[in-house]
C-alpha cells in the first residue's frame, strides 16, 4: 500500500512531471511508444480565468519517440489538465493548439487529463489518431508526409471522473493514480493524499508512485497544494453567488412573463367590453369591425361570450 500526493492538483502533478524519468514513462504509457528523449519546455504556464479560478495547466515537451516500425520521429508533445468544464477553456484549448501550429515545425501529440466528464458516451481513455486514406480505393496508407504530418496530430483524452475498475491493462493501472475515490479520507487534508493499493509489479507504475510518495512528503509541494485549495475555494463560492443570481433571475423572469400574461388578458376583456357596448348601442358587427379595427371574426367570436 502506498500514500501518493494527489495528481489531480497542479503542483503534485507538475512536481511528478518535472522528472525526466517519469514523465518519459508516464507519457510513454499513454501514447504506447518509447520514448527516448524528453525536454521539458520553459514555457509551462497555468491559466486562470478573470472571473472565476478556472484552471489549466499546460506542459509541453520536445520528444524523440521511437515509432512502431523503428523509425525515431521528433514530436512537439503538449499536455494539458483542467479541472473544471467551461465553454471558454475548451476554447482557449483549441486556440492555444492553434496557436502552435503557426509557431511549431513539428508533429504535434495532444494529451488531454480531464477532471470533468467531457462525454459519458465515451470511455474514461480515448485516442484519436490521424490516418491516410485512399479516397479512391478507402485503403488505408502506411506511408508517412512530412508536411501532412505538421498539419494533423494524434490526440488522447482522458476523463478521470470515469475512471474505475477492474484494472486491465498498464495505461488502467496508470490512470489509477488520478481514482479520487482513493483519497485517504473525505475531509480537507485526506483528499490530498491518495492510497493506491494496487499490487502492480511493471517497474514504470512503480517509478511513477515512487515520484509521487516523495511529492506527499514534500513541504513546498503542500504549500503550493493550499493556494490551489484556496482558488477551489473561491471557485465554489463565485460559483455559489452565479448560481443564486440565476435563481433570482429566473424568478423575476417567471414573474415578468406572469405580468405580461395578465396584462394581455386585461386587454382582451376590454376588447369585448368594448364590443358588447357597441352592439348594445344598435352598431351592426362589419360597423363595429371597421371602428375599432377588430377582425370581423373576432367581434362574431366574444358577441357570445
Amino acid at each position: 500500500m502506498h500514500y501518493i500526493a494527489n495528481p489531480i492538483y497542479d503542483a503534485v502533478f507538475k512536481f511528478m512531471m518535472e522528472d525526466e524519468d517519469v514523465a518519459k514513462r508516464f507519457i510513454g504509457i499513454i501514447i504506447g511508444k518509447d520514448i527516448l528523449e524528453l525536454s521539458l519546455l520553459p514555457q509551462e504556464k497555468t491559466i486562470i480565468k478573470d472571473e472565476l479560478p478556472i484552471r489549466i495547466q499546460r506542459l509541453d515537451f520536445v520528444a524523440y519517440i521511437k515509432e512502431s516500425n523503428g523509425d525515431v520521429s521528433k514530436v512537439l508533445i503538449e499536455l494539458q489538465k483542467s479541472n473544471q468544464f467551461f465553454h471558454a477553456d475548451v476554447m482557449r484549448f483549441r486556440g492555444y493548439l492553434a496557436k502552435q501550429y503557426t509557431l511549431d515545425d513539428l508533429p504535434i501529440i495532444t494529451i488531454y487529463l480531464l477532471g470533468f466528464v467531457l462525454d459519458e458516451l465515451l470511455p474514461a481513455s480515448v485516442k484519436a489518431s490521424k490516418e491516410y486514406i485512399n479516397l479512391s480505393t478507402q485503403v488505408r496508407i502506411e506511408h508517412k508526409n512530412s508536411f501532412i504530418e505538421k498539419l494533423t496530430h494524434e490526440c488522447y483524452v482522458i476523463q478521470i471522473p470515469l475512471l474505475k475498475k477492474p484494472l486491465r491493462s498498464k495505461i488502467d493501472y496508470l490512470l489509477s493514480i488520478f481514482d479520487q475515490s482513493k483519497a485517504m479520507s473525505k475531509d480537507k487534508e485526506g483528499k490530498k493524499v491518495l492510497v493506491y493499493d494496487s499490487n502492480v509489479q511493471d517497474s514504470d507504475i512503480q517509478t511513477i508512485i515512487k515520484r509521487l510518495e516523495l511529492a506527499n512528503a514534500n513541504e513546498k509541494v503542500r504549500e503550493k497544494i493550499e493556494d490551489e485549495e484556496y482558488l477551489e475555494k473561491a471557485y465554489q463560492e463565485s460559483l455559489g453567488r452565479l448560481e443564486a443570481d440565476m435563481v433570482v433571475l429566473k424568478k423575476d423572469l417567471q414573474q415578468k412573463e406572469k405580468e405580461l400574461e395578465q396584462e394581455k388578458q386585461r386587454a382582451e376583456q376590454d376588447k369585448i367590453k368594448i364590443i358588447k357596448n357597441m352592439l348594445a348601442s344598435g352598431m351592426s358587427i362589419p360597423q363595429i369591425a371597421q371602428l375599432t379595427g377588430f377582425d370581423e371574426a373576432f367581434v362574431k367570436k366574444h358577441l357570445s361570450e
